[in-house]
């Protein structure tokens, strides 16, 4: 999984925002250059599977960090044990279901 590093420019009433995936080779100089051009660095890494994943996960706000927390603590952690597995169960008897459909001559 990636990590990103967002970046915060507040100009003429309005705030843009930059990202930038670590993982890179130019990170480090497109960071300087961000830095050097008065943008800020704002919030935590965020780590991300893609882009658009890191970029919901920002937009989010603190939804993304709580999450986090409650996957770390015992209870929350069991919580999203028992929602993982019934997602997987579920996605392997649709993926069943459609294949079965699929494999049948028309008659």
């Amino acid at each position: 999984m990636a990590k990103y590093q967002f970046f915060q420019l507040s100009k003429d009433g309005k705030k843009l925002v930059r990202y930038l995936c670590t993982d890179r080779e130019d990170f480090l100089p497109a960071k300087e250059l961000l830095l050097g051009q008065g943008f800020e660095v704002i919030g935590d890494m965020i780590y991300a599977s893609n882009d658009q994943e890191a970029i919901d996960h920002f937009n989010s706000g603190m939804i993304y960090p709580l999450a986090e927390y409650n996957k770390a603590e015992g209870v929350g952690g069991l919580f999203y044990f028992v929602k993982g597995i019934y997602e997987e169960a579920r996605d392997f008897y649709r993926r069943r279901a459609n294949s079965s459909h699929q494999n049948k001559p028309n008659l």
